[in-house]
């Protein structure tokens, strides 16, 4: 349950999976997190099992012994390593059916990620969040049925004030997030435009850099690093645009929500963004480690007063992503593959 769109993905399910009657929900999981205040613990048994690693082999036993005394017929799996010990799970208990979910589109070079891919082409089935991560699999050659399932997201009450001047970015503080060009088109535009602001919410291993970086241009004041904040919808509706100029995603929650706010979003032109905001959205980042070209269209986006309108085609495809539809489409697919052992 720790800092991250996944994790708080899952619990949005758990709760509205929670919700029905015709489900009988079980939750194991290894490590708590920043995001536990979230679940909703009403309906749901929950066990944590105690392991000193997210990669120790031995939790294949531990979960074992879990699964025995449940005797489940659906093995949801979120995450990596849960994904690979699902697959030796599954071996050893027949009558299981094990559904794998990918959330991202891109892995680098690791024996983790390898290994998952190769376990995981033997699930019995697959749902991904978005059409790239389908498409990752596809090229796996993934034995069991595929389906894309977007995020659900979670609609915001909060309205934003006026006149603000605040240019964000939320997210993990991390290389895929490609924050080190934000931070130069940060700084650039910082001594461009003395009336914008800018923000950080968001912690990761690259944050002591970043600092250093903001601090040595002389830019502190004004490029403030607000760290791990749990009520992000605030943040987005208190901004004047909201940045994300990741190399790749999977289904990105924070353009979600930003698009939910109706805040102006400035993104990479990355397939997971276009398949969201639609191929003739107006701000793009097209060259996404120039910082000068970020900046640019940043400002660009600032000095229109009606750059929210051109949220209308994501704003469509934000009515297939509720709670309760969503979690109809899980339904739907535990049934289609478990109709022989129910």
């Amino acid at each position: 349950m720790s800092d991250g769109g996944a994790q708080k993905q899952c619990i949005y399910l758990l709760n509205e999976l929670a919700r029905r009657e015709d489900i009988e929900l079980h939750l194991l999981y290894f490590f708590p997190g920043v995001h536990d205040p979230l679940l909703n613990r009403e309906n749901i048994n929950i066990k944590r099992i105690s392991v000193w690693s997210n990669y120790d082999p031995m939790n294949i036993l531990r979960l074992r012994r879990e699964l025995q005394q449940v005797r489940p017929h659906i093995l949801l799996s979120w995450l990596h390593a849960c994904d690979t010990y699902s697959f030796f799970l599954r071996r050893s208990m027949p009558s299981l059916r094990w559904v794998m979910t990918e959330r991202n589109s891109f892995y680098v070079r690791d024996l983790r990620f390898w290994l998952r891919r190769h376990l995981g082409r033997y699930s019995d089935a697959i749902v991904s969040n978005s059409p790239q991560g389908d498409e990752y699999w596809r090229t796996a050659d993934a034995r069991g049925r595929r389906f894309v399932i977007p995020n659900i997201v979670q609609g915001s009450e909060v309205l934003a004030p006026e006149g603000s001047n605040t240019v964000l970015h939320v997210g993990r503080l991390e290389p895929q997030k490609n924050v080190e060009v934000l931070i130069r088109a940060f700084c650039t535009l910082a001594k461009r435009r003395e009336d914008l602001s800018f923000m950080l919410v968001g912690d990761g291993s690259l944050r002591p850099t970043l600092e250093s970086m903001v601090c040595q241009e002389g830019l502190s004041s004004r490029i403030v690093f607000a760290g791990f904040r749990r009520d992000v919808a605030r943040y987005i509706a208190a901004s004047r645009a909201l940045v994300t100029i990741s190399h790749h995603e999977g289904l990105p929650n924070v353009l979600l929500e930003g698009v939910s706010a109706k805040v102006p979003i400035i993104a990479s032109a990355i397939p997971e963004h276009v398949e969201v905001l639609g191929s003739r959205y107006g701000y793009y980042v097209q060259d996404r480690n120039s910082p000068e070209e970020c900046a640019n269209v940043i400002e660009l986006a600032f000095q229109d007063f009606g750059a929210a309108d051109q949220l209308e085609f994501a704003l469509s495809k934000l009515s297939s992503m509720t709670p309760d539809k969503v979690a109809q489409e899980y339904v739907n697919v535990f049934r289609s593959i478990a109709d022989d052992v129910l």
